[in-house]
C-alpha cells in the first residue's frame, strides 16, 4: 500500500528520532511512503524553499500535498508538535475519506483532533519502546478501513441527474451517493 507520512517540520529538532522510526516501521510493513521530504530536508531548507517565491510556489507547494493524500490508501500524520498545517492537512485526509492515523508522543496529546468523530481516524500515542508496534498496528487497523471500489450501470438520464446534483452540492459523485445509503441507513437503523 502507499503511505503518506508527515508531521511539523518545526517538531524534527525534538522529534526527528520519532519520525525516522515511524517510516522505518511502515517500511517494515512492506508499505511505500509516498514523500520523504520530511526526512531528508531539514527544516531551514524547507523553509528557506518559499523565502524568495512568489505565490506560485505555495501553490504548487499545497496541491502537491493534497495529490499526495489523495494518492496515498493511508495517510499518517505524528503531531507530537502542534501544527496548525498538519491539522488543515489532517483534516483534508479525512474529507478525501481517506484512513487516517494520528500518532503522539507520550503525553503530546493533539487535544483538539482528540474531539474528531470519524471512522476513519485513528490516534494512539507511543512511546520509546512501542512505536514500531503501534505504527504496525494501527497501519493494520487502517488498511481494513480503506474503501471499497463498487462499480455500476446506471442510465442515461440519471447520469444527468447525479451530474447536475452534484455540481449544484459542490461534491463528488461517489460523495453523493455514499451520503444517500448514509441517510438510508440512519433512516432504518433508526425505526
Amino acid at each position: 500500500m502507499k503511505i503518506f507520512f508527515t508531521a511539523s517540520q518545526r517538531g524534527k529538532k525534538t522529534f526527528l528520532p520519532y519520525y525516522l522510526k515511524i517510516a522505518e516501521a511502515i517500511k517494515l510493513s512492506k508499505h511505500i511512503v509516498l514523500d520523504d521530504d520530511l526526512l531528508t530536508l531539514k527544516p531551514d531548507e524547507f523553509y528557506s524553499k518559499f523565502e524568495d517565491s512568489d505565490r506560485k510556489a505555495f501553490v504548487e507547494f499545497y496541491q502537491t500535498e493534497l495529490e499526495k493524500i489523495q494518492k496515498a490508501d493511508i495517510n499518517i500524520f505524528d503531531c507530537s508538535f502542534g501544527s496548525l498545517s498538519i491539522g488543515f492537512i489532517i483534516e483534508k485526509s479525512l474529507e478525501y475519506n481517506k484512513p487516517t492515523i494520528v500518532l503522539y508522543y507520550k503525553d503530546n496529546v493533539p487535544f483538539f483532533l482528540t474531539g474528531a468523530q470519524d471512522d476513519k481516524l485513528i490516534m494512539a500515542s507511543y512511546n520509546d519502546e512501542n512505536i514500531t508496534e503501534v505504527t504496525q498496528k494501527t497501519l493494520e487497523t487502517a488498511s481494513e478501513l480503506r474503501d471499497k471500489r463498487f462499480n455500476f450501470f446506471i442510465s442515461p438520464e440519471l447520469l444527468n441527474y447525479l451530474d447536475e446534483a452534484t455540481k449544484k452540492e459542490g461534491v463528488t459523485k461517489s460523495l453523493f451517493i455514499r451520503n444517500l445509503i448514509l441517510q438510508h441507513r440512519k433512516k432504518h437503523l433508526d425505526k
